[in-house]
């Protein structure tokens, strides 16, 4: 008899969390959000990281560090800095509700 050789993509989420990718999930919402914040500060200096550009307004400054605590724990996000103008934050951070409600929210 032939033996079954596919995985469901249950079994292979399963299968990576048992093992040493258990992390992969607090990963990909890392990257995520640092994708997210390279693509905000870029449309709003009016340029890309090392790009020339005349529509730039300032330039970056380098990034201060910044913990955010999400359902799969906290994360320690690097979010970048404008050299002048208004400080930048990330869209995702930007909300009415205090941390300690949002995070308990379904």
């Amino acid at each position: 008899m032939a033996e079954r050789q596919s995985m469901t993509t249950a079994e292979v989420v399963a299968k990576t969390l048992i093992t040493e990718h258990a992390d992969f999930l607090r990963d990909a919402v890392a990257l995520v959000a640092r994708e997210l914040m390279e693509a905000e500060i870029s449309a709003e200096i009016g340029a890309g990281r090392g790009e020339v550009s005349a529509e730039r307004s300032t330039h970056r400054n380098g990034y201060r560090p910044r913990a955010w605590e999400t359902r799969v724990g906290e994360l320690e996000l690097l979010v970048p800095r404008k050299r002048s103008g208004d400080a930048y934050f990330p869209s995702f951070s930007r909300r009415a509700d205090p941390p300690s409600r949002r995070s308990s929210r379904s």
